[in-house]
């Protein structure tokens, strides 16, 4: 059985994405270095569109320069996947996890990502659904949440967006994840209810720690952003 980690939860509010990718990085290197507990980030972002490691430059329906006139930034996540949305109402949090440690590989821990998931929705009434083809979770054939990760050297970075109640227009830009015909749902569109990201972090936060450990050793992240 794996042992039993400690995990930590770090929020860091409204960020630029390049400003925590880069983070990220910084985090990923203490933790490979043993120096850090494992830690998940909660952050929003400003419009930003984040390219992965897939070709993808077909997948914009907006020509770049004109997404960059409107506001929106363009950027490369290094993470797995194509093209992802992130702007303001939606939760993003970010997976500083030692694979290693847990002996997981990454399908078991996209499986307990989408668990956490699922759990957080649950309290909103929203029954979340899996795809076997696709990582994330859906609502009625809607994508309500979209995974997408790196691991080097046995440590994870990047991780989920989650649609609280964010401008689902946006997602109109791209084709979300590569995914033809994919429509894009969020809380506020399921349930009418349009909860703060520091409440539906909590939740989320609660179902990661059931999901990843049976007796999380839970506390808070001391920022060094």
């Amino acid at each position: 059985m794996p042992p039993s980690l400690p995990i930590e939860f770090e929020s860091l509010g409204l960020r630029p994405f390049a400003e925590v990718l880069g983070y990220q990085k910084e985090l990923r290197q203490r933790r490979q270095a043993g120096e850090i507990a494992d830690r998940v980030l909660f952050v929003e972002h400003p419009r930003v569109i984040t390219r992965g490691r897939r070709p993808a430059d077909e997948d914009f329906r907006v020509p770049v320069e004109r997404l960059r006139e409107a506001g929106f930034q363009v950027e490369d996540a290094g993470r797995g996947g194509k093209l992802t949305y992130h702007g303001p109402g939606q939760l993003v949090a970010y997976f500083i996890v030692s694979l290693r440690e847990r002996r997981w590989g990454i399908p078991e821990f996209v499986r307990r990502i989408e668990g956490a998931i699922l759990q957080c929705l649950a309290e909103y009434g929203i029954a979340g659904e899996r795809r076997a083809e696709y990582p994330g979770v859906w609502v009625g054939g809607r994508k309500i949440a979209s995974i997408g990760l790196s691991v080097d050297r046995g440590v994870s970075m990047n991780g989920i967006a989650l649609n609280v109640d964010p401008r689902l227009e946006d997602f109109e830009t791209i084709v979300p994840c590569g995914i033809p015909g994919c429509e894009m749902t969020s809380i506020r569109r399921e349930t009418n209810q349009s909860p703060g990201l520091e409440e539906v972090s909590r939740l989320l936060a609660d179902g990661i720690s059931d999901a990843f450990v049976e007796e999380a050793q839970v506390k808070a992240a001391k920022s060094n952003l």
